[in-house]
């Protein structure tokens, strides 16, 4: 059995111990100050697939951090094509994470404590650190030392109204607690998750592994605006090693039914087809010979029997007259269709790669910077064959022999920046997060955006300015924003 069959395995047995063994694991989450005795193996797998569905779902990936990096489109409802983000989302979000992934992962941290099990302690740490890198790069400044279940030292009870952290501060935790968190693993433990451990199936080296590959992506997040911390963070997690093949990836593997990609459940179970592929991407690989765009896309329906594929732009109002939904592509069946037990990338070897590539251009680290993003390339188009898509050997080999994807030393860094771009497709915020940091490719408004800009972080939630104004106030002033509803400041490390 292999690996992905054996998470496939461990996410059944795992959640339905989960549902068996208590009757509402939300009590933990509701009642952090109530002393539990939850079991570490219920625990961890309710926060590994609740944040997975929480990011990948179809409200905040579909509908907003698939669409701003241009990736995704609206093709029916275009509110947040156009800027319009409909804040009761905003208010599920946070709940969701808050009161949910983060509150279970929380316990799985003060349960390894308690029991004196280091490695369930650093699994906590880990999957924290990538919980929250999600949270404060939708947000920026966000609780973190005040949140989940903290007490108030002045009332004695719940804190219900955390103050926020800067971003920086947080980042500085995370990396912390990231290069910790490694450190403290031992393969093998004394202890494990049972059937718990969603992703590595309690293969601590493989989650010391995405510790330091975590740890990469977050200090490269610092390159522009802290480029000294970014570099040190960069070169200790690449000392300490981080993924070597597509073998070390992060995913979550879908057994199927009941427990379904949130994709294919958006598109099959709730007979959603309103989500297509952005022209941006499309004329992208159109323009490069990718083979990718033959399962990142699928032709548009109104051309059948003719192989068409037409994105739509983004941040239009509508569809062009005498058009309809049916003249655009969507998002590619492996995902949707046929994907019920497609596994979801949570971070791969490929973008370690284009990592480790961009770190070479800037000499962080030894390497040719030509040979990691050739490889990165490779590495990405090579990772769908587990799940019998992606392009043959003789496919790869000509396309990086394409004269615009050949590496041009002059031109390197943009190279890197755009492969990786496309290789992000379907792999959560982290596409969104990244163009960002690294405006590649440049994005164009759409014509009916009625915003500055391409939208570059989360509108604060209402019951925020209900429940915690004056600490949501004070974020808003630490980051320079009028109002909670901003979506065009961009996030402290977002300095271009």
């Amino acid at each position: 059995m292999n690996r992905i069959e054996l998470a496939r395995a461990a996410l059944v047995v795992g959640l339905v111990w989960a549902v068996s063994a208590c009757e509402s694991l939300t009590d933990v989450n509701q009642n952090p100050n109530v002393p539990t005795d939850a079991d570490l193996s219920l625990l961890l797998p309710n926060a590994i697939r609740n944040g997975v569905e929480d990011a990948y779902g179809a409200g905040q990936y579909l509908s907003h951090t698939a669409i701003w990096p241009q990736h995704g489109v609206e093709l029916q409802y275009p509110d947040e094509e156009i800027g319009n983000v409909r804040s009761d989302r905003m208010d599920i979000y946070w709940e969701d994470y808050y009161t949910g992934a983060l509150m279970d992962i929380q316990r799985v941290i003060e349960k390894g404590v308690e029991v004196e099990d280091e490695n369930a302690e650093a699994v906590g740490m880990i999957w924290k650190a990538w919980l929250f890198h999600i949270l404060t790069d939708y947000w920026g400044d966000v609780p973190y030392s005040e949140a989940l279940g903290q007490i108030d030292p002045e009332t004695g009870g719940l804190n219900v109204s955390p103050a926020y952290d800067r971003q920086q501060v947080i980042y500085e935790a995370m990396l912390a607690d990231l290069t910790t968190a490694a450190d403290m693993l031992l393969d093998p433990g004394p202890t494990d998750f049972g059937g718990g451990d969603l992703l590595y199936g309690n293969d601590f080296e493989a989650w010391r592994r995405f510790a330091n590959s975590l740890r990469m992506r977050l200090a490269m997040r610092l390159s522009e605006v802290d480029p000294t911390t970014a570099e040190d963070e960069f070169f200790a997690a690449y000392e300490a090693g981080g993924f070597e093949s597509n073998a070390d990836n992060a995913t979550l593997a879908w057994p199927g039914a009941p427990y379904e990609n949130p994709l294919y459940e958006n598109r099959v179970n709730e007979a959603r087809d309103d989500h297509g592929i952005s022209q941006t991407l499309v004329d992208t690989l159109i323009s490069l010979n990718d083979p990718r765009l033959f399962y990142y896309a699928e032709p548009a329906l109104n051309d059948l029997p003719d192989i068409v594929y037409r994105g739509h732009q983004n941040g239009w109002r509508s569809l062009p007259p005498d058009m309809n939904i049916g003249d655009f592509s969507r998002i590619g069946d492996f995902w949707r269709f046929d994907g019920a037990a497609t596994p979801t990338m949570i971070m791969s070897y490929s973008e370690v790669l284009f990592l480790q590539a961009e770190a070479a251009w800037q000499t962080w680290i030894p390497g040719d910077p030509a040979a990691l993003y050739a490889e990165a390339i490779r590495e990405n188009m090579i990772q769908y064959r587990a799940e019998g898509v992606g392009p043959t050997d003789a496919e790869i080999d000509a396309y990086l022999l394409e004269p615009a994807v050949v590496y041009d030393p002059g031109n390197g860094l943009n190279q890197i920046y755009l492969q990786k771009w496309i290789s992000l497709y379907m792999a959560g915020p982290e596409a969104w997060f990244d163009n960002r940091r690294t405006d590649v490719p440049a994005l164009e408004m759409g014509p009916d955006l009625l915003l500055s800009r391409i939208p570059v972080r989360m509108e604060y939630p209402a019951d925020e300015q209900s429940y915690n104004l004056g600490n949501l106030n004070q974020a808003l002033e630490n980051q320079g924003m009028l109002t909670g509803v901003d979506l065009v400041t961009p996030v402290w490390w977002d300095i271009n």
